[in-house]
């Protein structure tokens, strides 16, 4: 099956691991029905470390730490004169992102200069799973879209944002 593997900072690497961020806020949402199985790949090297129970002391920064299931996806759009940040529902109505942002942790302002005008997307976290031994990106199989389907290539590299990967099937 498909998933996702997204790049993701330290810091809000480790506000997921806390529990504190439950949304991501992306720019672009992959074309699969939620719920999909998403893997966090915790970029930089900002020498983050954790005790973890199985595996004892273990570098966390530039592998795979994670994944969540992706149980819902909202549309972020900017409306009014002050372009402030809405969902957009699926019945075609807009309603206020605060409680989205703050689930992101982030403020208004952030989101905007991230997004820089365009809409987004704020990709829900649920069923969060931190791997006892965090795992490097050989261990994962990239997708690339052609135009028969989707075809098997070795990921060399983190994606800039996101990328398409087949499920690891003994997690």
């Amino acid at each position: 099956m498909k998933a996702v593997l997204l790049s993701i900072r330290p810091n809000w690497c480790k506000m997921i691991w806390a529990g504190m961020k439950e949304v991501e806020v992306r720019k672009t949402r992959p074309t699969l029905e939620t719920p999909f199985k998403a893997y966090i790949y915790c970029t930089g090297h900002d020498g983050w470390v954790m005790k973890l129970p199985k595996a004892g002391v273990q570098k966390m920064d530039s592998k795979v730490i994670g994944e969540f299931t992706c149980d819902k996806i909202d549309k972020l759009v900017h409306v009014g004169t002050m372009m402030d940040i809405n969902i957009l529902t699926s019945d075609g109505w807009y309603k206020p992102a605060d409680a989205l942002l703050q689930a992101a942790c982030l403020t208004e302002a952030a989101a905007k200069k991230y997004l820089q005008g365009r809409n987004g997307y704020g990709w829900h976290i649920s069923d969060l799973k931190i791997y006892d031994q965090p795992r490097k990106l050989l261990a994962f199989t990239g997708l690339q879209s052609t135009r028969f389907g989707m075809r098997p290539v070795e990921i060399t590299r983190p994606p800039q944002s996101w990328c398409y990967v087949e499920e690891l099937s003994n997690e």
